[in-house]
């Protein structure tokens, strides 16, 4: 039955087909709208006008056929409304209109056209009901291409496997994963994309899979096509039909970033923790207060513990206690203050009691929450402050004796000379010099001198009080500070001292030597000039030896100590060199006296002297002040030269004081003995001057003689040829004299005074002397005794055999015109030490 609604109905036929189409539908005349047309244009304007809900047509109508309206309605998509209307004898066109696709026909009866409305009813529901299907399959398209658009934008892999593992749907983050196109998956079978590690996990899970089991939180591992391994993670299901699984399904995670950063982290945590384990410093975690809670297994090692036994105790077991306060203040301040700082160094306590030094750096641990702790590095610094220990203690000790140096000794005299309170304390300052130093040095070598010199500075050592500081600040020069100390106990001291070394007897092979120390010394209060105080201390060192050697003498305190002398070689240098210049240097004599009848003959010794203050001052420095130093800087010669041109001249224009002369002895440097034109130097001023050679005596030192006894025989053969002679100075302080008096060409010995001075006293001395003089006196040469002090020593030498006698008991050294004159006032002398 017609529906109450309105049909649009287009006719396409004859007038014929139109009379009977109008009869059939007279009973729905109001139902349906008939609409008719007869050639191709009417019908196109009809189209256009409203897609009718049926199309009636002939076979033919005018110029449109059955067939070319079926095209039309097909393009304009209106071949499910078009029923054709057929007549006897049309059969043929009919078939081609089925071929053409038009399965609609009614026959053009008035019989068969009774059906028309039921027709259009039907066509107009089977119209409604096919737009209704094709909206749900256009809705349903649209939702699975909303899905599919889903499953291929998601970053989760999809897949649905097939009972058999074959692969049913893959989505496109799937194959950009694996690396295989949509035609490839389909040839792809699950265990084509295992990984060998999954492949027996992965197949009973798929055997559990298509049991109808859900897995969650599952992972495995894929193989992609170019051979790399992918790690998932996700759930797996089954999909069911009729209550049974027919395919599985999965969406997974690619989790291979997580996974190989996770095992990087576990590499870099295993490498940290190696590193931190086996690094070659302590390292320690510790909290606020101070407690250990991690330390490195090489850190434990170090101080001798494992690192269980340190866990949970103090930083303190491991802190030096002298060190204790400081670290844990430095610690505590690096709590408190997160900026870098330098760290500190101090003592750490091993389990054995032993001391290890480390460089300390803390700072806060960054993944400390609300307990703040500290990470700790420390640096064993052991050898470097050992090495530190020892370039500080060779900075301020000398390496022969191990007593302190003279930088050292001068430093601490400085600030002790530069304190301003405890002003009523006495100190005393003592320069000691060896006697006989040299001649162990240069007859036997340095080895012999360096072990005399350690052997010495143990004896000296022992003598004095654990708070005096003793030193070494020359070759064989020493010096002690003895603070807060009386005079009276200061001698004392020095006494023991110089007994000790006098004592002493030095054993080299089958050599045997004695020596001696003059000592000089310097009571002083603290605020005087340092260097005042060196100055002194040399002088009183130097009057020592010149008062005989072996002996000791006090600066007078009455003089004062205001007054200083230059000290130090480097000042000595442009002032010999001022006086060679301007002559500033002054002519000195010490007559020698003959034993026995007085022939009124002077024999003199020259001795070169410095004066003070000028050439009109009366004070005078004695060549031990100088020397050394003019030695040093080549000044050595030209001085020897100048004393013998002095001397020269002196006696030139004195010609009455050269008759009486019988005999002028100078003092020679080794430096002019090595000089090879100091001879020709002598020679010609001989001949230059008429200077009688007989007169004129070289004295050379033993010391100097065995220094380089080749260039000393000759230079003594060549002036003895001119009628020179030679005395050898200092005789008897090696057990090589005796050789050397049979090979040098010598006409005088004298006698060392360190024999002489204790003859009174010392029978191994008295029995020195008289050999010197007995195998002097066989071999034809004359002995000079030096240093003779007393009116005891005079005649007992004389008693000896001696043939003169020189010291203090005899004359003192005077001005050479002084001497002459015998009118000369009393010459005050201030020795002087150069350093």
């Amino acid at each position: 039955m017609m529906e109450e609604t309105d049909t649009r109905l287009l006719l396409v036929g004859g007038e014929e087909a139109l009379r009977l189409c109008r009869g059939a539908l007279d009973a729905h005349a109001g139902a349906i709208e008939l609409s008719h047309a007869v050639d191709h244009a009417e019908v196109e304007r009809a189209l256009r006008n409203g897609a009718p809900d049926v199309i009636l047509a002939e076979l033919a109508c005018g110029d449109i056929t059955a067939l070319e309206l079926a095209g039309l309605c097909e393009t304009l998509g209106l071949a499910d409304r078009l029923v054709l209307l057929v007549e006897h004898g049309g059969e043929e066109t009919a078939l081609a209109c089925l071929s053409a696709g038009i399965d609609q026909f009614l026959p053009l009866n008035p019989e068969s056209l009774r059906r028309l409305p039921v027709l259009i009813d039907l066509l107009r529901r089977r119209r409604i009901e096919a737009s209704a299907r094709k909206r749900i399959e256009e809705e349903l398209h649209e939702s699975r291409e909303r899905y599919l658009d889903v499953f291929d934008n998601t970053s989760d892999l999809i897949q649905c496997l097939a009972p058999d593992g074959s692969f049913l749907y893959v989505n496109r983050a799937w194959r950009e994963t694996m690396g295989y196109t949509e035609e490839e998956v389909k040839r792809l079978n699950l265990l084509d994309v295992l990984h060998p590690d999954s492949m027996i996990c992965c197949q009973d899970r798929f055997r559990r899979l298509k049991q109808g089991e859900t897995l969650n939180r599952i992972d495995f591992k894929f193989v992609t096509k170019d051979g790399e391994t992918v790690h998932l993670e996700g759930d797996c299901g089954s999909i069911f039909k009729d209550g049974r699984p027919i395919s599985t399904r999965g969406i997974f995670r690619n989790v291979t970033d997580t996974i190989r950063a996770e095992r990087a982290l576990r590499l870099s945590e295993a490498r940290y923790q190696a590193l931190y384990e086996n690094a070659p410093d302590i390292y320690t975690t510790i909290d606020a207060e101070g407690v250990i809670l991690s330390i490195n297994k090489v850190g434990a090692d170090m101080l001798g513990y494992e690192p269980a036994e340190l866990i949970g105790q103090s930083a303190t077991l491991v802190i030096h206690p002298e060190d204790q306060a400081r670290v844990l203040e430095h610690i505590a301040g690096r709590l408190r203050n997160t900026q870098p700082d330098e760290g500190i160094e101090y003592r750490k306590l091993r389990k054995d009691g032993s001391v290890l030094w480390v460089h300390q750096r803390a700072s806060l641990d960054p993944a400390a929450d609300d307990n703040p702790r500290l990470l700790v590095i420390c640096r064993d610094i052991t050898d470097r402050r050992e090495l530190e220990e020892r370039l500080a203690y060779q900075a301020t000790h000398d390496g022969l004796t191990g007593l302190i140096n003279r930088r050292e000794f001068e430093r601490r005299l400085r600030l002790l000379a530069q304190r301003e309170n405890h002003a009523d304390q006495l100190h005393v300052l003592c320069y000691l010099d060896l006697d006989n130093f040299k001649a162990v040095n240069d007859s036997c070598g340095h080895l012999a001198g360096d072990e005399l010199l350690r052997r010495v500075s143990a004896l000296l050592s022992a003598q004095v009080r654990t708070r005096d500081m003793l030193a070494r600040v020359g070759g064989d020069e020493f010096a002690l500070l003895l603070e807060n100390a009386s005079l009276e106990e200061a001698q004392a001291l020095a006494e023991r001292m110089r007994e000790t070394v006098e004592k002493f007897r030095f054993q080299w092979h089958a050599r045997q030597f004695s020596i001696g120390v003059s000592i000089g010394m310097v009571p002083f209060h603290c605020g005087v000039a340092f260097e005042v105080l060196l100055s002194h201390a040399d002088s009183a060192c130097y009057t020592a030896k010149e008062r005989g050697r072996n002996c000791i003498y006090v600066y007078p305190v009455e003089r004062g100590l205001e007054k200083a002398a230059p000290a130090g070689d480097m000042q000595w240098a442009p002032r010999l060199t001022a006086a060679l210049d301007a002559d500033g240097f002054r002519l000195y004599a010490q007559p020698m006296q003959a034993v026995g009848e007085d022939d009124g003959r002077r024999r003199l010794e020259i001795l070169l002297r410095l004066p003070e203050n000028g050439p009109d001052e009366g004070e005078v420095i004695l060549p031990g002040a100088f020397m050394s130093a003019a030695e040093r800087y080549r000044l050595a010669i030209p001085i020897d030269r100048w004393v013998l041109r002095r001397v020269v001249d002196w006696f030139g224009r004195h010609r009455e004081c050269l008759e009486e002369t019988e005999l002028c002895a100078v003092n020679l440097s080794a430096a002019a003995i090595a000089d090879e034109g100091f001879v020709d130097f002598v020679l010609g001023l001989l001949d230059s001057s008429g200077f009688p050679a007989r007169k004129l005596c070289f004295e050379i030192s033993e010391s100097v003689a065995t220094s380089d006894l080749v260039r000393s025989t000759q230079f003594m053969q060549a002036v003895k040829a001119r009628g020179c002679r030679i005395a050898l100075d200092d005789f008897g302080s090696g057990l090589s004299s005796f050789v050397l008096l049979q090979e040098l060409p010598v006409d005088m010995v004298k006698i060392d005074g360190s024999f002489v001075r204790r003859i009174t006293d010392s029978e191994v001395d008295r029995t020195m002397v008289r050999s010197v003089r007995d195998i002097a006196a066989s071999l034809g040469k004359q002995t000079v005794a030096e240093h003779v002090e007393s009116a005891a020593t005079a005649t007992m030498l004389e008693s000896m055999g001696v043939d003169l006698l020189q010291g203090f008991h005899i004359a003192r050294p005077r001005p050479l015109a002084a001497l002459f004159e015998q009118t000369a006032d009393d010459v005050r002398v201030v020795p002087f030490t150069a350093h």
